[in-house]
């Protein structure tokens, strides 16, 4: 009996220190030591702001039976180290520190590319004075009744969320950080802003969202200084589209095409998910990426009156439609985040962002694939163009009127202000339309000389058909 007590109490003590050992694992995941062949994935860039790439790390998509080796097996084979994969997309984060590596497994892969910085992108100058509520109020408060959401949550990669925020209770999904880390804390203020935008409602804080009967589920693919990769980011995507949403907001970009992150918007499109992105972010708009892909829903921001293109916004030659992307007050983290610096404070306020417009128009379509169980994404596109309200500014047409009566014909699109302007007020008049679908995607505005031409998704059809590895 003595050695069976004993016996037992070596277990539990065995068994103690073993959960303890997992805890401390668990809460400090860089404790965890690394196999060879493996590297540490980079959580925070703010020493990179300003570069294009990740020094020494490469996104690459190995092919035929190089696919099939183990990742970590191959590394130390050919002199890498591997970080984490995306396995629907048979996508590999490596470490290369020899150029002579990366030439040696280039012929085992369709491609490999730098991993690209994806960035957000404001004004340094927040204008606090002008404010756009009551043009936002005015778009819903037509709305009656509020629109059935069902269980169409809207995807936001950024930089993560405040799940403390009061007027985000019950609004949020479960989420994942793409960073390797353990939450989707925001402590950049970017995206908890933009969920408030989307569904938050408070009267007395004078925050009225898009979809206040919507949720939202966070993706933290960007750190604090609102940069991350397009590992994270893609990652990201491929996350959104397994965890539920029905649509995907993504505001960071960059000058850089990539074949990685061009994979998971296909990977997105192809299972019906619709990408949301800003046309400018401040930068020349025919240089953009996602923004400029036939894969996304692109959208430009116009200013507090409705009126004109906001300062920070750019003609492209691929605008769907355009929304408010300045004063509309919406939620901030309740403690310290980094976009305090520009004036802000914590709980509430106004920012002018592109993914202020971008949000809205997800929020919208949110709502359309609501009221339309079934829809495609060309329908949806055609939805968003024949509910515009026309604009007259440089002799263009402007911004999306969710309200308009489908049945007529789209608005022409212009490469300011793409069809219209967002009115959330028209949704619940919206009849189906039927579009001729292409294989996925979107049909994509008229080409015009002045403007760079829409890049063209990669047809990566082994991203898709990949068998997933046996080990």
């Amino acid at each position: 009996m003595q050695r069976t007590f004993q016996a037992m109490t070596r277990q539990i003590t065995f068994l103690s220190l073993a959960l303890a050992l997992t805890a401390s694992l668990s809460a400090c995941p860089s404790s965890v030591p690394l196999m060879p062949g493996q590297g540490q994935q980079q959580s925070s860039f703010g020493n990179l702001n300003g570069q294009t790439a990740v020094p020494d790390e490469y996104l690459i998509k190995r092919k035929g039976s190089a696919y099939l080796q183990d990742p970590v097996q191959f590394a130390q084979q050919y002199g890498l180290l591997f970080v984490r994969e995306i396995e629907p997309l048979g996508v590999e984060l490596f470490k290369v520190t020899s150029p002579a590596a990366l030439e040696q497994v280039r012929p085992m892969a369709d491609y490999i590319e730098p991993n690209y910085l994806r960035y957000l992108s404001m004004p340094a100058q927040q204008a606090q004075a002008v404010r756009a509520a009551s043009v936002f109020q005015r778009q819903n408060a037509e709305a009656g009744a509020a629109l059935p959401v069902n269980n169409n949550y809207i995807g936001i990669i950024d930089t993560g969320v405040d799940t403390a925020h009061p007027d985000l209770q019950g609004k949020l999904i479960a989420g994942h950080n793409t960073l390797g880390q353990a939450t989707v804390h925001d402590d950049n203020g970017h995206g908890t802003y933009l969920a408030g935008v989307a569904v938050g409602q408070n009267p007395g804080q004078d925050l009225n969202g898009v979809l206040p009967g919507g949720k939202v589920l966070p993706i933290k693919a960007l750190d604090s200084n609102g940069i991350g990769t397009d590992f994270s980011v893609a990652d990201g995507i491929v996350r959104a589209v397994e965890y539920g949403a029905q649509v995907i907001v993504l505001s960071a970009t960059g000058a850089n095409q990539s074949q990685a992150l061009q994979a998971a918007l296909d990977y997105a499109n192809q299972r019906n998910i619709p990408v949301v992105t800003p046309t400018g972010n401040q930068m020349d708009a025919k240089s953009v990426f996602p923004g400029n892909s036939r894969s996304v829903l692109a959208v430009n921001s116009v200013d507090a009156s409705g009126q004109a293109l906001s300062a920070f916004s750019r003609p492209a030659n691929n605008v769907t439609i355009s929304a408010v992307g300045e004063g509309i007050r919406s939620t901030l983290p309740m403690n310290g985040f980094s976009l305090s610096r520009l004036g802000v404070s914590a709980g509430y306020g106004q920012l002018q962002t592109p993914g202020t417009a971008a949000v809205q128009v997800a929020a919208a379509v949110a709502a359309i694939k609501a009221l339309n169980p079934g829809i495609r994404l060309p329908e949806i596109r055609q939805q968003l163009m024949a509910a515009a309200d026309p604009m007259q500014a440089s002799g263009q047409m402007g911004q999306i009127n969710q309200m308009n009566a489908f049945g007529q014909p789209a608005a022409s699109v212009s490469p300011q202000f793409g069809s219209g302007r967002l009115n959330m007020a028209r949704i619940g008049a919206m009849a189906m339309q039927r579009a001729s679908a292409p294989a996925y995607g979107y049909a994509t505005a008229p080409q015009q000389a002045m403007y760079a031409p829409q890049q063209a998704a990669f047809q990566q059809q082994t991203a898709y058909s990949q068998p997933r590895r046996g080990y």
